[in-house]
């Protein structure tokens, strides 16, 4: 795992060594995305940097920016291709010699065997950026499931690029807040690629091939792998020992390192039976590390330790007791893009901890998405069976009652106005959201052409491409794939962990198992794929009779917080000044009189209160104040 960074002018006139000492600087920053090794390499209009995380082939064979063949290629690149010991043997076979064990050399060879589709040959997570100097075109590349970042902007003169999105304000650049972007934020908790918090800053797309030619100065792209071609194309659906099959070999994938490799153990019944096929495969006694919470309700550690004990594994538990305010803030300053998952604060803790043992560990994201673990797809499943009108009655019939002061009613009052609001069918989405669009609008400055504008109209979209290939509830309960998960829930991860120099690995992400799971999605009625019941099922066999049906029984807890809590004891004073009439003043993007009106309702304890929205907006205005210092760049 590493951190990238790069310049590109498209001026002829310019050189790339003008950029040499900003990406320097930038580098320098992002230490903790590679503390092994910091490269800097530039030439006529290029400059590229990159920060190293050894951990295939430690030697300085691996450093980057990497030079192939007389410097024909320059590489940066961050992730592992998992598979680059048999493409290797390949290659060897066409006549290709080698001179490191990296996989950084073998994905550049692919690239010069297999053109521009040589990413369909990778089994792994990368962003990478190549420069083809005898063609002049520069790739940037992300893997299929967009497990690792990469932001690019652009204009008239300069393409820059980046691992994370903070640190473009290195070439000191104008980089302006999107309206929009920030109007999904507030909605989502997160911000949906390929848009960014900054206008002139996109996101490469997952499976997408971006390709500049340095001497037309024009930009194509195209995609090598899609979900599409994949959903609802096997009549068949897979036994519990294909699932079993596909899910080892992933896992055997995932445990290729020269460093040891520890797991994120919730005592789940996802990180449960990673713990379990680890065990088994691991060639080394495998470090589990857990989250312990002091409220109780929230507490998952009991059965981490449970499965720990069971399988002898050595579980590292933090015991979070209460964030402070330089946790938030720094969890904040990792987020990258305003990311309002309450959960990125343990995240961030707990990667503090797993850095001071290893630097690789497995997760289990993806499991949810994939075999419907999630509650909301049971009430997708609802609301497709029955349609709006029941949900549209009941919001009318609960208009008429005076507000009752019991807060539980509110929150239903609230979950069916938005649910009723939303103008187009955004998905699962409507049940995860926190506000639809156009509830959204009243806390953000916008113009009339912007309210009109939301990841609504773009996950319909998605839908309807979908729906080509799929049923109407079939397309729906896959859209978090490739909405909430790749632009939350593993920026959390990814983010997080590298902040403590950790490299999440996601085994329930390898694409060969996604792709049959998505064949066979047409069979969600089917038992197995009721509420993770392939991965229950697993567990019972995997797990010792002791603590199988414990943890193969229990219910989907989820990663919760007591974010209110926290805003309202040890993080109470930023908070306070961050809703502070003086600072929402300031804020030339938020509608201050709405924001406020919510804030007086927290405060006051009212059951009205939308505690989600008034966290997202904490976290919103805690990004901008570090934006406004351009996160330590600022001159």
């Amino acid at each position: 795992m590493c951190g990238l960074i790069g310049a590109i002018s498209k001026k002829t006139s310019q050189t790339g060594q003008m950029y040499a000492a900003a990406i320097d600087l930038a580098l320098e920053k992002m230490a903790y995305r590679g503390p092994d090794n910091k490269g800097v390499w530039f030439d006529n209009q290029t400059c590229f940097g990159h920060r190293r995380l050894s951990i295939i082939d430690l030697s300085e064979n691996g450093n980057q920016p990497f030079h192939y063949n007389g410097s024909d290629c320059i590489v940066v690149f961050n992730g592992e291709i998992y598979n680059y010991q048999e493409l290797k043997s390949k290659l060897i076979s066409f006549g290709y010699t080698f001179k490191t064990e990296t996989d950084t050399e073998v994905l550049v060879v692919a690239y010069r065997h297999f053109g521009d589709e040589f990413c369909k040959e990778f089994r792994g997570m990368f962003a990478l950026v190549i420069y083809d100097r005898t063609q002049k075109k520069i790739l940037f590349a992300r893997d299929r499931l967009g497990k690792k970042p990469l932001f690019i902007y652009e204009d008239e003169d300069l393409i820059a690029f980046s691992s994370e999105i903070k640190f473009l304000h290195a070439f000191d650049i104008p980089l302006d807040i999107n309206p929009i972007a920030l109007k999904n934020f507030i909605s989502l908790q997160y911000i949906p690629g390929p848009e960014t918090i900054y206008r002139k800053v996109k996101q490469v797309n997952p499976a997408e091939v971006r390709i500049y030619d340095l001497n037309t100065r024009k930009t194509s792209s195209k995609n090598y792998w899609s979900a599409f071609d994949y959903v609802g194309k096997s009549q068949k659906i897979p036994d519990l020992e294909e699932i079993d099959s596909l899910i080892k070999t992933s896992i055997k994938y995932r445990l290729i390192a020269n460093v040891d490799v520890g797991l994120l153990l919730s005592g789940g019944i996802d990180s449960s039976l990673l713990a379990s096929y680890m065990e088994e495969l691991a060639s080394k006694k495998v470090r589990a590390f857990n989250v312990s919470f002091t409220d109780q309700h929230l507490d998952e550690s009991i059965y981490a330790g449970k499965v720990a004990n069971a399988l002898g594994m050595e579980l590292t538990t933090l015991n979070f007791q209460d964030v402070n305010q330089e946790d938030f803030t720094q969890a904040i300053f990792h987020g990258d893009q305003p990311l309002g998952d309450a959960a990125i604060v343990p995240t961030y803790l707990i990667s503090k901890s797993i850095g001071q043992h290893v630097k690789v560990v497995l997760s289990g994201e993806g499991a949810d998405e994939l075999f419907h673990g999630y509650q909301h797809y049971n009430y997708e499943k609802h609301y497709h069976r029955i349609g709006d009108f029941p949900f549209r009655a009941a919001e009318a019939l609960l208009d008429l009652l005076p507000e009752s002061g019991n807060r539980n009613l509110e929150k239903f009052k609230n979950t069916l106005t938005k649910l009723n609001s939303f103008t187009l069918s955004p998905g699962t989405s409507r049940w995860s959201a926190i506000l639809s669009p156009s509830m959204a609008n009243q806390y953000v400055k916008l113009d009339e052409s912007e309210k009109k504008e939301s990841f609504e109209i773009q996950f319909n979209d998605l839908l309807n491409n979908f729906r080509q290939h799929a049923g109407k509830l079939e397309s729906s309960l896959m859209l978090d794939l490739i909405t909430w998960l790749p632009d939350d829930l593993l920026v959390k991860t990814d983010r997080m962990m590298m902040a403590s120099s950790v490299e999440a690995r996601t085994p329930f992400l390898d694409h060969k198992l996604v792709e049959r799971v998505l064949e066979s999605s047409g069979h969600f009625n089917d038992t197995l794929f009721q509420s993770k019941n392939y991965l229950r099922r697993l567990l019972k066999v995997k797990l010792p009779s002791s603590i199988s049906e414990i943890i193969a029984n229990r219910p989907k807890q989820g990663f919760e917080t007591p974010k209110v809590k926290w805003m309202s004891s040890n993080l109470s004073e930023i908070s306070s000044y961050l809703f502070s009439d003086e600072n929402l003043n300031q804020n030339p993007y938020i509608n201050e009189q709405a924001v406020k009106k919510e804030w007086e309702k927290f405060k006051n304890g009212a059951p009205t209160a939308k505690d989600r929205l008034i966290w997202n907006l904490f976290c919103f205005l805690e990004w901008y104040r570090q934006h406004c210092e351009k996160f330590g760049f600022k001159r």
